[in-house]
């Protein structure tokens, strides 16, 4: 797939205390951060890179209707001449693995194994291998009290971050991908080199439920580290095309 924009990437982080009044809860478990399996009502409106430009498309949830036991997110912006199959951003599942911790399984088909982006609870430092052959490792890297995903318009409490490294290409090529407490997935990003981020997919809003989003308040990006302790980001990671 083509990406449309890159951000140059670089974290410069600076130590400060805990903000005032805010912290971050406990770790939780795999299925909290991952898409509600419980309610049909909920849509999802992401961005998404295609060869060329920026598509933008709702998906709607139909809970465990497919084998294996995968729900899916469906598309819903077809038009009525359009009869082709909806597409399908991603078929999900929570199980048990046979250590019997929770995992969270996204696929492109629910015939395959899917990979397992979440697994456990969610510690700081917490890894888990992502693919049945395990090729693919994945680290919980990042905690977030509070995060607003880039343009700084749509904010989310208790976000972990997870870094997914393929043991056959190059260490400095990989994905980062953002899960909110409640909401599942809410940013893709793919890195290739030691300056160039892509971002792949991005949650633009959710619809059904109960609530949407959070309202902003001025003390936004605070990650809290393996340490305990708050860093404020020093860069604004504005796309740039």
């Amino acid at each position: 797939m083509k990406k449309y924009a890159l951000i140059i990437f670089g974290l410069f982080l600076s130590a400060c205390s805990a903000p005032t009044g805010t912290s971050v809860p406990p770790p939780a478990t795999a299925d909290q951060y991952f898409f509600p399996d419980n309610d049909n009502t909920l849509q999802y409106t992401y961005s998404q890179n295609t060869v060329s430009t920026v598509d933008t498309m709702t998906y709607k949830m139909n809970i465990n209707d497919t084998i294996g036991g995968f729900s899916q997110l469906i598309g819903q912006n077809q038009s009525a001449q359009n009869t082709a199959p909806a597409p399908v951003l991603f078929y999900f599942k929570n199980e048990l693995a046979s250590d019997g911790q929770v995992v969270s399984i996204i696929a492109n088909s629910p015939s395959t194994y899917g990979l397992v982006a979440l697994k456990g609870t969610l510690n700081m430092g917490a890894s888990w291998y992502a693919d049945s052959a395990q090729n693919i490792s994945a680290t919980v890297v990042g905690r977030y009290a509070e995060y607003y995903l880039p343009g700084r318009q749509v904010h989310y409490e208790d976000v972990v971050v997870v870094q997914y490294n393929d043991k056959n290409t190059s260490s400095s090529n990989y994905t980062v991908r953002y899960f909110a407490r409640n909401y599942g997935l809410i940013l893709e990003e793919v890195v290739t080199g030691p300056t160039t981020e892509f971002t792949d997919l991005q949650l633009l809003s959710r619809q059904g439920g109960s609530g949407n989003s959070i309202t902003p308040d001025p003390h936004h990006d605070r990650w809290f580290n393996a340490n305990g302790r708050y860093s404020a980001h020093m860069m604004d990671n504005t796309l740039v095309k």
